[in-house]
Parts: structure tokens; C-alpha cells; sequence
């Protein structure tokens, strides 16, 4: 506002210095005074507009990427894996084909994480526009998307290692093995003691970001229409 108040004297300067004494002084004191007091009252609305506006940019961007996270992680854990996506896999001295097989399984994962990269980005940059409009508790919520991802890089790291194991009947860790497939299919949650449990945090996710940023949008999108009256 502090340019409207130069150009309100600059407009009014030539009427204001043609008058003298205590009555023009008084005048020009209430009339800066209430310049001032409505202009500050302007700039302190501006600042709130452009808070919600930013807000809700931010709200916006969080649910579209919430939304988006059940789409990526579908594809990255689909269960049906094609030659194509692992056909150029380094070879491994002493491999079977169906040994081959096995692990192009789960190399085909991490190519799928890689390829989503640019959603992967996005979130962390969501991530820190949410802590600084929301609050350093948005933390939580993208953890569980982090925690989700890194759960599935752990299972096929360590499903690729178990494939040079010795074979063990019965394997005593037959258990953490299921668990790990899981973590990479959902299809096999069935199969395993704790479930999908990546499967969990990616709905905590989508929750949190829901209970976050919903009431923002609705705020602005939600108002109930009146009805006429009859």
C-alpha cells in the first residue's frame, strides 16, 4: 500500500498546500492517519489472500500426487513381469535360465521404481512445500510414502542376494521370504504373516494427505449453495 499513499498526495498535494494553519494540519493528520489505517488493513488482507491462495496451490498439488500414488505403485508392483523388462539385465556367470528368470524378476522392479523418477521428485518437493504451509507434522505423512518405497528396494535387494543361498530344507527363514514378496506384489500379502504392508503405508499416505489438504479445498470449492427461497 505504501505506493497508493504516495499517489494520494501526489494527486492531492496542489489543493492541501494552498490552505494554512492548524485546520489544514489537523486535516492532513486525519486524512494520513486514516490512509494509513485503511491501507495497513488492505495489506494485511492481501497478505491473507495470498496465504490461502498459496495454500491451496499446495493442498492442490498433494492430493493430485495422493492420487497419482496408487496408479505408479501398481505398475511397480504388478506381478506380471514381461522378458522385455529385464532383457537387458547383465549377465552372471553360472546362471540357469530359470535362475535367469528369477532375477529378472526382481531387476524388473527396480527398473519400474527408476522409471518413475519424476513422480518420485515430485513428492519430495511436495513434501517440503506441505512442511512449510502445514507444519513440520506433514512430515509424517510422506514418510510413510518414503518408508513405503524403501521397503520394496530392501525386498528384491535382499530376494536377489537369497538367490546365490544355499538351498535349505527347511528353510528356517522361509517366513522373511514371503514377507519380502509380498512387499514387492501385493497379490502375495495373502501369503505372508504382516500382510501387504507396503500396501498400508501407501493408504496411510493417500489418508493423511486427504485429512490434510481436503478441508483446504473444500473451504473454497465446498461452500453448501443457498436455495432460493420459495
Amino acid at each position: 500500500m505504501p505506493e497508493a499513499i504516495r499517489d494520494f498526495f501526489g494527486a492531492h498535494y496542489d489543493v492541501l498546500k494552498d490552505f494554512a494553519g492548524p485546520t489544514v494540519t489537523l486535516v492532513g493528520f486525519i486524512v494520513t492517519a486514516l490512509i494509513a489505517y485503511f491501507g495497513f488493513r488492505n495489506f494485511e488482507r492481501w497478505k491473507r489472500e495470498q496465504l490461502e491462495e498459496r495454500r491451496m496451490e499446495v493442498a492442490f498439488e498433494a492430493l493430485e500426487l495422493a492420487y497419482k500414488t496408487k496408479h505408479a505403485f501398481e505398475h511397480i508392483r504388478s506381478p506380471l513381469i514381461y522378458d522385455y523388462e529385464w532383457e537387458d539385465m547383465p549377465q552372471v556367470p553360472g546362471d540357469t535360465d530359470d535362475k535367469r528368470r528369477r532375477r529378472g524378476s526382481y531387476y524388473a522392479i527396480a527398473k519400474r521404481l527408476g522409471a518413475n523418477k519424476e513422480f518420485f521428485d515430485a513428492v519430495w518437493k511436495a513434501h517440503a512445500k506441505c512442511m512449510a504451509i502445514f507444519g513440520p507434522h506433514a512430515e509424517e505423512i510422506f514418510l510413510e510414502l518414503h518408508k513405503a518405497r524403501r521397503q520394496i528396494e530392501i525386498a528384491y535387494e535382499m530376494l536377489l542376494r537369497h538367490l546365490n543361498d544355499a538351498p535349505m530344507n527347511p528353510d528356517p527363514n522361509a517366513d522373511l521370504w514371503r514377507q519380502l514378496r509380498a512387499d514387492l506384489a501385493a497379490a502375495d500379502g495373502a501369503l505372508a504373516n504382516e500382510g501387504d504392508r507396503v500396501g498400508r503405508r501407501l493408504d496411510a499416505f493417500r489418508d493423511g494427505i486427504e485429512k490434510l489438504c481436503r478441508p483446504v479445498m473444500d473451504r473454497e470449492f465446498g461452500k453448501p449453495q443457498k436455495r432460493p427461497v420459495a
